[in-house]
């Protein structure tokens, strides 16, 4: 029988505040870790937490737990909030019609046992071993699966469940010159065996990095391959969010329909693509999701809000309030989509004189986000000389403003990879300084 205990909680906050609304959300997840050559841990995991909302006299409260049962302690804590809280600018969604159906759920997923991510990672060793057995083999295979569930007083109820499931996989090399490793993840809500292929391109690139080239400082075009890409797509996501709009902190308020990026670029937000990591037919307040631009054809189109923020700015909520069950609703962004371009990534190396492919890197420095401003130290790039990989440059930095970056933008590569819920293409790009040291 299933637990009605979120239903008797919200049935005692509906007596008590003027609105209120429960975010339950439960999972479980089985993972199995190889570190340096030997299988380290096969892990099982189980959560269920409960966030209740609620607006008390105008204003919003917000309380969570692992145990509802105390639901009275639960709503006072609420109440204690809300005598805090800020202004709420939103009314609750009600059930207006049966959401959008989309695919985030497979059940064979939950098929894949412990055994079978055991030999997946025994796999990949095997082949990192073959390779050089001075490698020190690092991997994580977890199958997952979500379960959300909202309640409100406005007669709002929803649920969803998803599966996913993930590898990663990560080659070390110590040696006189220094530390290097290479890594490979990829997501998916589906069955994935993919460990051999991941460790196929990891060992690849470790050949390629064997070989260590002089850097010096100077202005050079680069190519970020999709891995790297958060560098530049990260701060135009903080840009985007509706709350550092209306707070006047994003460099992007007042700009919708102008021209931003270059025009190549269209950025698509899209929560329809079945199975990927970000897929859903509503957000987590009840607000229908759809797929729409961020950018078209470089031009600012919309930003990302929850129903908070919403009020705050104005306009319709964008279907963008996530969280999890211990949080409040922030917008945040579904699948990103970058458009591909025309040209293969073969091609932007071969048409390089001198340049650097940013592959791997370290932290965003001292960076303005905000600004969009990026400072990375290059973890893993290799310097291109006519047209060919020369080598591996170490101890390099590279640093700039995202939307110069894009604006000069000399090629947006035709192959596309998913990086977590990000599907983006490799990007050529110039005027950007590459600092070495010694």
């Amino acid at each position: 029988m299933r637990d009605r205990s979120a239903e008797a909680t919200l049935d005692m906050a509906r007596e008590r505040f003027d609105a209120a609304e429960v975010f339950e959300e439960s999972g479980e997840s089985v993972s199995v870790s190889f570190e340096d050559n030997r299988l380290k841990e096969i892990t099982t995991s189980q959560f269920r937490g409960v966030g209740l909302r609620v607006i008390d006299k105008g204003r919003i409260g917000f309380t969570s737990t692992t145990d509802l049962r105390n639901p009275v302690k639960l709503l006072e804590m609420a109440a204690a909030s809300a005598a805090f809280g800020d202004e709420a600018k939103f009314v609750l969604p009600s059930q207006q019609r049966e959401p959008r159906s989309v695919r985030t759920y497979d059940e064979q997923v939950l098929q894949v046992t412990a055994e079978r991510m055991v030999e997946m990672g025994q796999e990949g060793l095997a082949l990192s071993r073959a390779a050089n057995d001075a490698y020190l083999y690092n991997c994580d295979v977890s199958r997952s699966t979500h379960n959300h569930h909202i309640i409100n007083t406005s007669g709002l109820e929803f649920e969803s469940s998803s599966t996913y499931m993930s590898a990663y996989v990560g080659v070390q090399e110590i040696t006189d010159e220094g530390f290097l490793q290479v890594y490979e993840f990829k997501g998916w809500g589906q069955p994935l065996d993919c460990v051999l292929e991941l460790t196929r391109t990891v060992l690849d690139k470790m050949k390629m990095a064997s070989a260590i080239v002089p850097a010096r400082l100077e202005e050079m075009p680069m190519v970020f391959i999709p891995k790297a890409l958060g560098n530049l797509t990260g701060p135009i996501g903080v840009a985007l969010s509706g709350k550092h709009v209306h707070k006047g902190s994003s460099v992007l308020r007042g700009r919708i329909g102008e021209q931003v990026l270059d025009e190549r670029i269209t950025i698509t937000d899209d929560p329809t693509i079945p199975f990927a990591p970000a897929t859903c037919s509503m957000d987590n307040e009840g607000t229908p999701t759809r797929k729409q631009d961020f950018f078209e054809n470089g031009v600012l189109k919309t930003y990302t809000t929850d129903l908070q923020t919403a009020g705050l700015l104005g306009c319709e909520p964008s279907g963008h309030g996530f969280r999890g069950y211990g949080n409040r609703p922030y917008p945040s962004s579904t699948n990103v989509v970058i458009a591909a371009g025309d040209t293969s990534f073969d091609d932007m190396v071969s048409g390089m004189k001198r340049g650097v492919i940013v592959d791997q890197t370290l932290g965003s420095g001292q960076s303005n986000v905000l600004a969009g401003e990026f400072s990375v130290n290059l973890d893993l790039g290799f310097l291109v000389e006519d047209g060919r990989i020369a080598g591996r440059v170490k101890d390099c930095m590279v640093a700039g403003n995202v939307y110069e970056v894009l604006r000069h933008v000399e090629a947006l590569g035709s192959e596309r990879q998913w990086i977590g819920s990000n599907c983006v293409p490799p990007i050529a790009v110039g005027g950007l300084k590459l600092a070495a040291q010694g």
